[in-house]
């Protein structure tokens, strides 16, 4: 964030000294984590619904904190400085609105049920070719998130990408108003927290509150193949920047390149082709959006090309390895029937290019799917019986669903044996059969909502094959 005196934040936040003191000392940054504050930084106590930060704030000061909100009436000791505020995450919100005011960088929010991270990597790493440019390192996508992000930026940077997520109604409006970004990215709309949104008419609804907060003279940059494009283009004022298809205004064309996901992909956006070294071709209709945004900022084509060629995806997110001969597909970090479709393609496009071994899913429950749940599971598990799977693992919930459908389709296809399905409703006992089962060659996709934790089981797997070399078995 800017430099700011303790003095300039207890007015941004509308807070009362208390036992802040009579100094005024300079704030260096701000911390939600009691074990990671740095010397000299405001911390923020939160209350969540397992714990309460006010009852680390002694422990903040321990660790060089300047100064403290609080929302209770607190003493954290002789000298230690506690501002008093109504509410420390309404606090926390205004001092990062303080903040976007206070310097003059440009935003720009991506929002829609997939690619949002994914979209944001690209952006922040081919703008930062050309420009200081920041993004948060995680999925903030929420009040917290987006305030943190916000406050991520200082008196160098010049644009800041920021996610934008919902689960209700509501939500997008209040963040889209408070943070007014100059530019919008709305990538894939899709099935997704159904608890709160009930169908996809709600979710398209819910993500058009993000233009309520669009700058009068921003641009809206949105994907004509995707659903909700007709709703999301009658809330503009003008047209939208239109991407990811062969008659957008940034025309997107796939170039057919031998080895598929492995090899990465090539593609044009009008006529300058690009190279994609990251798996699942969805990723390339996500770039196209990062791509068409740049270039109305005068980023060159060669900027582009470098900036992708520095993007890595964050964990959880089709992270690809290989570990003693066994191959690891990541996708754990969330999950909806969309972006589960798209691992799955994916994952077979990936194993098309490894002849050894077996195929093996181990896929999760999605969650916040509402009443139909088990139907979209089982649509999953019946798409899953048309791909090349040796070996399916669920866990949790309904996972189940998945599983059974996936053995029914097989059965009555006249396929029945020729793959093993086995569900666990938690993760150590999966974790102790796939520790036996998996051997040297074999490929595995991990898929689930995050609350699952199938990113955990990836990498304890990937350490239990690297301690121990696998032999393909005799057949």
């Amino acid at each position: 964030m800017k430099r700011m005196r303790l003095s300039e934040i207890i007015a941004a936040v509308d807070g009362s000294p208390g036992a802040a003191g009579t100094d005024d000392p300079a704030i260096t940054g701000v911390c939600t984590d009691s074990r990671k504050v740095e010397p000299g930084e405001l911390f923020v106590p939160l209350c969540g619904e397992h714990h309460d930060g006010h009852d680390f704030i002694a422990g903040a000061f321990e660790r060089g904190a300047a100064a403290s909100l609080s929302s209770r009436d607190a003493s954290a000791g002789s000298g230690r400085r506690i501002v008093k505020v109504s509410d420390t995450l309404t606090a926390l919100e205004d001092l990062a609105l303080y903040n976007r005011g206070e310097l003059s960088f440009e935003v720009t929010a991506i929002t829609g049920s997939v690619g949002k991270t994914t979209t944001k990597e690209f952006l922040k790493h081919i703008l930062g070719t050309d420009f200081t440019a920041c993004a948060a390192p995680k999925s903030f996508n929420n009040r917290l998130g987006v305030a943190l992000t916000l406050l991520e930026t200082d008196e160098d940077t010049e644009h800041l990408v920021v996610e934008m997520g919902t689960s209700g109604k509501g939500e997008l409006s209040y963040l889209s108003k408070r943070v007014r970004p100059e530019r919008i990215i709305i990538t894939t709309v899709a099935l997704a927290h159904l608890e709160g949104l009930e169908d996809l008419p709600g979710i398209i609804a819910a993500k058009a509150e993000i233009f309520e907060g669009l700058d009068p003279a921003g641009r809206a940059y949105l994907n004509p193949a995707a659903p909700g494009y007709e709703e999301f283009r009658a809330c503009l004022d003008g047209e939208p920047r239109t991407y990811g298809t062969v008659g957008a205004d940034f025309p997107l064309e796939l170039i057919p390149a031998a080895g598929g996901a492995q090899a990465g992909y090539r593609f044009r956006v009008g006529a300058e082709e690009y190279t994609l070294d990251l798996p699942g071709e969805h990723n390339v209709t996500n770039a196209s959006g990062a791509i068409a945004v740049a270039l109305d900022l005068g980023v060159s084509p060669a900027s582009i090309r470098e900036g992708l060629a520095r993007c890595r995806l964050p964990p959880g997110r089709l992270n690809v390895w290989t570990e003693a001969g066994v191959h690891f597909v990541d996708d754990s970090y969330n999950a909806n029937p969309c972006s589960m479709k798209a691992a799955l393609d994916t994952f077979e496009e990936y194993c098309a290019g490894i002849a050894e071994g077996r195929n093996i899913a181990v896929l999760g429950e999605m969650l916040e799917l509402g009443p139909r749940s088990r139907h979209y599971h089982a649509e999953i598990g019946s798409l899953l019986a048309g791909k090349p799977v040796d070996l399916l693992v669920t866990i949790r919930g309904s996972s189940r669903y998945l599983g059974e459908a996936f053995t029914r389709e097989r059965e009555s296809s006249g396929r029945r044996g020729d793959a093993k399905t086995m569900h666990f409703e938690e993760l150590s006992p999966a974790r102790e059969y796939l520790s036996e089962e998996i051997r040297s060659g074999d490929k595995l996709l991990f898929k689930a909502s995050n609350a699952v934790g199938l990113s955990g089981l990836a990498e304890e797997l990937r350490e239990t094959v690297g301690a121990d070399e696998r032999e393909l078995p005799l057949v």
